[in-house]
């Protein structure tokens, strides 16, 4: 089994923090060269560069509001331009929940922020991104969320449809798209980032996430990294339109 990406040029979205960080710096140890994608965290991209090329890499930073139709064509030209036209991996790791909102709550402006960011985005790069994916017989790995299966905790049914929305797209997409480029997707558990640092409290991350998972424990960025490479790498060759979600047994689909 092969998860070297040697000579390949891996795209990451939302990389500046969390998972997307993660698995910027492992796709570099593994090596590729990396582009990392920030919106306004400006700082920690600059480190997450920093990482990449201690691990004898080499990588770019590239800035864009993907929730801005531009934002995506600016992203992939500006990592062709860096990887001299050759774009082999996209991992759609950019979203955010923005904020727990009932639904009675929640403002049409807000729904459409979280889908523009959650969902448009992912549309908008696969489709900037697909003609030097398609010519590099690449893949794409999406990044969804265990909350399309539960509905999300409180005041995020809004975030949990959208990443519903991802899971149905990267099945669409594989179809499609296959078999010049292979489509997958990861819903991550309860992932002990930024994002749950902001949205959820201690209490729910450290205590009852270990009452609802069988693993006994909150994940980190690193224990979807490995998931996520896999289904960037050769040895998941015959999967496309599939999702894996490390969650620690916290739920299960038949």
């Amino acid at each position: 089994m092969d998860l070297r990406f040697d000579g390949k040029a891996v795209l990451v979205t939302g990389a500046s923090t969390g998972i997307g960080a993660a698995t910027a710096v492992a796709f570099a140890q593994a090596g590729a060269r990396v582009g990392v994608h920030y919106f306004s965290s400006a700082d920690a991209a600059k480190g997450v560069l920093a990482d990449v090329k201690k691990a004898g890499s080499d990588g770019v930073l590239i800035q864009a509001d993907l929730s801005e139709p531009a934002g995506a064509a600016k992203v992939v030209q500006e990592f062709l331009a860096f990887g001299a036209g050759r774009l082999d991996v996209l991992v759609n790791n950019a979203g955010s929940l923005l904020q727990r909102s009932p639904l009675e709550e929640t403002s049409l402006e807000l729904w459409r922020k979280i889908y523009a960011l959650n969902v448009e985005s992912v549309f908008l790069m696969c489709k900037a991104a697909i003609g030097p994916l398609r010519k590099a017989r690449g893949a794409i790995v999406n990044v969804g969320s265990i909350a399309a299966y539960t509905g999300g905790g409180g005041g995020s049914a809004h975030y949990a449809s959208a990443k519903a929305a991802v899971h149905c797209l990267t099945i669409g997409l594989a179809k499609e798209f296959g078999p010049e480029v292979r489509v997958n997707n990861v819903a991550p558990g309860v992932i002990d980032t930024p994002f749950h640092q902001k949205f959820s409290t201690r209490e729910f991350v450290e205590d009852r996430t270990r009452q609802m998972t069988a693993l006994k424990r909150p994940g980190v960025a690193a224990d979807i990294v490995g998931a996520i490479l896999f289904l960037a790498s050769d040895a998941a060759g015959y999967l496309t339109g599939e999702t894996i979600s490390p969650n620690g047994g916290m739920v299960w689909r038949l």
